[in-house]
This record gives C-alpha cells, structure tokens and sequence, in this order.
C-alpha cells in the first residue's frame, strides 16, 4: 500500500472514532507516557497540539507545565515551523490547517528536546508516514546538532506491518499506545 492509500484508510478510521473514545484513549496514553523514565528526566518537550482526530495532548502539556518543564508547540512559518514557548493554552488560535497555533510566546531552542510528532501511520520499524507537509523532517533536518527523542502517539490501527518510506523520512524512537511503550532500542 503506497503513503496515498495508507493516509486515506488512516483518516477514514479516526474519523469513526466518537469524541468520548478519543478522551479515554488520550487519557490513557498520556498517562502511560509520563510514566516512562525519558519524560521524567526531560526538561524541554516539544508536543502537538492536536486537531481533529488527534490523540489529545492537553493532559500531557498539564503534567509538564505542573512538573515545571518548558513547553515549546509547532507554529508554521512559510514552509518551516518553529517551536514557541506555551505557558498557557489561551496563547492558542486557529493556525494553518485549522490546527491551534500559539499566536505568541517566545521560539524555544535546546539541546535536548523530548518531541513528541503527530503521524497517520506507524510501522514495527518505527517509521512514520505523516500529514504530507514534510514539515517535521524539515526541522529535524535543521536541528542535527540536537539530541531530539522523538515519540508518537497512536491508536492500535494506526500500527500497520510497514511503510513505504523514502531517505528523508526520520524514524521515532517510541511509540505510545493503549497497550505501552515500545522503544526502538528494544526493537534493534
């Protein structure tokens, strides 16, 4: 199954989803990732704000906020997007796409960074294929002088056997799911 197809068999399952399975689900995958080791030692997260169908990350962004993290989300400039400092969700509008933007807040830069990146599909490899806008692979293309763990949320049909993947394509290190953390290192 090529990207095409796999994104179109993947939004018409989440958009099935009820708006009370999505809670619960979130909730439930939020809480298995503030369990894990490398979120509690991580300083500075980089999570999505989700949109549509998404698993929600507000709990997620809470939990951080609470545990004095620095909070950084995605707003898209051009065809870039950077990472502003979010202290608060009123800081958020309607961005690009319909996705919540901060409109404010100050452009967050680390060395370390626990990013956690939205995506359609996900394979046993740990590949990833998402919106089509390439913006992810971008700015990790940017920040090679950064240690980036990047982690993704998913609903067990989003795993599929595998993914047609092309160079530019980064791999996650973790997956979250309803069932627990898989970690690329275990996988090797």
């Amino acid at each position: 199954m090529d990207k095409k197809e796999t994104r179109r068999m993947i939004k018409e399952k989440k958009a099935a989803l009820t708006p009370e399975q999505i809670r619960s689900y979130s909730e439930k995958v939020c809480r298995i990732l503030i369990e894990q080791d490398f979120y509690k030692q991580a300083k500075v997260i980089f999570p999505y704000v989700a949109y549509n169908q998404e698993i929600r990350t507000e709990t997620l962004i809470e939990d951080a906020w609470r545990q004095g993290k620095i909070v950084a989300v995605p707003k898209v400039v051009g065809e870039n997007m950077v990472f502003l400092r979010l202290d608060s969700f009123d800081q958020l509008e309607i961005g690009y796409c319909n996705i919540p933007e901060p409109v404010s807040g100050e452009p967050v830069q680390a060395k370390q960074i626990l990013m956690l990146m939205p995506g359609l599909a996900f394979d046993r490899d740990f590949n990833r294929i998402g919106y089509g806008g390439g913006f992810y692979d971008r700015y990790l293309d940017q920040m090679q002088d950064c240690e980036i763990f990047k982690v993704s949320f998913a609903y067990d049909f989003q795993l599929v056997d595998s993914l047609p993947v092309e160079e530019h394509d980064y791999k996650i290190d973790a997956l979250v799911t309803a069932e627990g953390c898989r970690m690329a290192t275990d996988h090797a």
